[in-house]
C-alpha cells in the first residue's frame, strides 16, 4: 500500500515557522493577528493534506488499472482454456488399439508405445 511512503506531521499553527521567540519581544500585536496567522497556517496544512491526499488516490488509481489488466489478461487466458476444453469433450476418444508383445504376454497399448523409445 502507498500509505507507508509519506510522512505527515502537524505543524505548530501559532507559532511563526514553529520556533519560539524570545518572551521580551511580542509576537503579534492584537488577538486579531493571532488568529489570522492561525487561520492562514491551517489553511496551509490543509492544502499539504489535500495533496497528500490526491497523490495518494492517484497512486491507488494506477494499482487498480494495473490490477484490471492483469484481471482481464487472466480472463482471456481462461477463455481460451474453456474453449480448448470444449473442443477436446466433443472429440470422440481416439480408437485404442492395444498389442500383445511376443517376449512377454503383457498388454501394451499404442499410446504407452508412441512414448517408448
Amino acid at each position: 500500500m502507498p500509505f507507508c511512503k509519506r510522512i505527515i506531521l502537524p505543524k505548530n499553527v501559532c507559532k511563526p515557522d514553529g520556533r519560539r521567540l524570545p518572551e521580551a519581544r511580542p509576537v503579534f500585536g492584537d488577538l486579531a493577528d493571532v488568529c489570522g496567522f492561525t487561520l492562514c497556517s491551517v489553511l496551509r496544512q490543509l492544502s499539504d493534506l489535500s495533496r497528500h491526499s490526491v497523490s495518494i488516490l492517484e497512486e491507488l488509481e494506477g494499482q487498480l488499472v494495473s490490477v484490471c489488466r492483469r484481471s482481464g489478461a487472466l480472463e482471456g487466458r481462461v477463455l481460451r482454456l474453456q474453449r480448448h476444453v470444449a473442443e477436446l469433450v466433443s472429440k470422440p476418444p481416439p480408437p485404442r488399439t492395444d498389442i500383445y508383445t511376443s517376449d512377454t504376454s503383457l498388454l501394451i497399448s499404442a499410446d504407452v508405445l508412441a512414448w517408448l523409445p
